[in-house]
């Protein structure tokens, strides 16, 4: 394994296995060949780290070299085989070995939760019931969170949904995910696409003009990011998403690998392309979050960008998800904040899990709903789940 190309078709293949794994888990069947493969998998990544914990790889053949460190696809590897092959009561020792508030904060959200049945459960991805991982595209749900997630959703709810902001395929979301079929509503690009239980899809379109104008802007970029200066760009962190009204394209990922002068050029590239697309700003806004360039398509009415909450209403006016009585959604940062203010317009019970440490954050959960729950990490909040779906 030399190219990142290859390191993302292993990781796509763990995917496969995972999903297998999950079936034949939930249906009682056994799982020995997949995990097999999954520890093969976990072989092959470690045989590639160096002293510093960090792998090197090309971005293609005869390509540049550029380091990477592993850390989330190694974990959620060792996670899913202590899960698989000694249980799921050694899958939570191992893990509060690693976090002291493991229990004290499993427990909490399962007194939040305990009452709640034949709900409606929204909740965002990453950082919130996937941990994160420093690149979007290997970023594949591991096999033990699919089996949380998957129990809850079938015992506690009448519909489950989780929004993201990546789009929703190619390569997004479905992509990534291992959960059962027709268990959850699977929605990307912040809810204006969407995958509903039978398979259907369903999307927000933006008007005509403005969504030529980012068919353009995204054949330019895909042009750069193929021309040797620029190609790694398109191979680190959030790589380079077309999301339904939104294009992000990576500059950063969490490890640093890209130089900030070589971050900082890359950046004014782009602010160029958009330019030549939008000369007079009228219909792209540029968000640069050190990491990731937001390049967003303004909303029609020009007086903010579409949000989660937005995409929640949209879900909700198609699918029909229920939200007038019980309703559960989870998030970690301010962008899923306006799902929760969506939901409390219209639930007479609303309960709320953050994955944060932040205080402004919790404020402004807790502004909105009062019955909330905040957690240090998404597994806190993801056994706890898996629990209340056993009982």
């Amino acid at each position: 394994m030399q190219t990142l190309s290859e390191f993302y078709r292993l990781m796509t293949n763990t995917g496969t296995l995972r999903r297998a794994l999950v079936d034949s888990y939930l249906a009682g069947a056994g799982t020995r060949e997949d995990v097999a493969g999954l520890r093969a998998a976990l072989e092959s990544l470690e045989a590639l780290r160096g002293e510093d914990g960090a792998c090197w790889f090309l971005t293609k053949r005869g390509g540049k070299p550029t380091s990477l460190r592993i850390d989330y696809e190694t974990q959620e590897l060792e996670k899913d085989l202590i899960f698989f092959e000694h249980g799921e009561s050694s899958l939570v020792s191992y893990i509060a070995g690693r976090s002291s508030k493991l229990k004290l904060q499993v427990d909490a959200v399962k007194n939040l939760l305990s009452p709640v049945r034949n709900a409606a459960f929204i909740t965002d991805r990453d950082g919130t019931v996937n941990n994160y991982c420093g690149r979007y595209r290997s970023s594949v749900q591991s096999a033990y969170n699919a089996i949380h997630l998957t129990r809850f959703a079938r015992v506690r709810t009448n519909s489950a949904v989780i929004l993201t902001s990546a789009p929703l395929e190619n390569f997004g979301l479905l992509d990534l995910s291992v959960v059962p079929a027709q268990t959850f509503l699977m929605a990307g690009s912040k809810g204006r696409e969407f995958r509903d239980v039978d398979g259907r899809k369903h999307s927000l379109p933006l008007e005509s003009v403005k969504q030529e104008r980012l068919d353009a802007l995204n054949s330019r970029i895909i042009q750069l990011l193929e021309s040797p200066e620029y190609e790694e760009f398109a191979l680190i962190g959030s790589a380079v998403q077309f999301k339904l009204g939104q294009t992000t394209v990576a500059r950063q990922d969490l490890h640093g690998s890209i130089t900030a002068e070589r971050s900082q050029g890359f950046l004014e590239r782009i602010r160029a392309l958009v330019s030549e697309v939008d000369p007079r700003g009228e219909v792209f806004r540029i968000e640069d979050t050190g990491y990731d360039i937001e390049i967003i398509a303004t909303r029609e009415e020009g007086d903010r960008d579409f949000n989660k909450g937005d995409g929640i209403v949209f879900v909700d006016r198609i699918a029909g998800l229920d939200m007038n009585g019980p309703t559960v959604v989870c998030g970690d940062t301010a962008s899923d904040v306006p799902m929760v203010e969506a939901v409390s317009q219209t639930s007479s019970d609303l309960r709320v899990v953050f994955v944060t440490q932040s205080d402004e954050l919790k404020k402004q959960v807790t502004e909105l709903a009062a019955q909330s729950v905040f957690v240090d990490h998404p597994d806190a909040l993801v056994i706890a789940l898996g629990e209340l779906g056993k009982e």
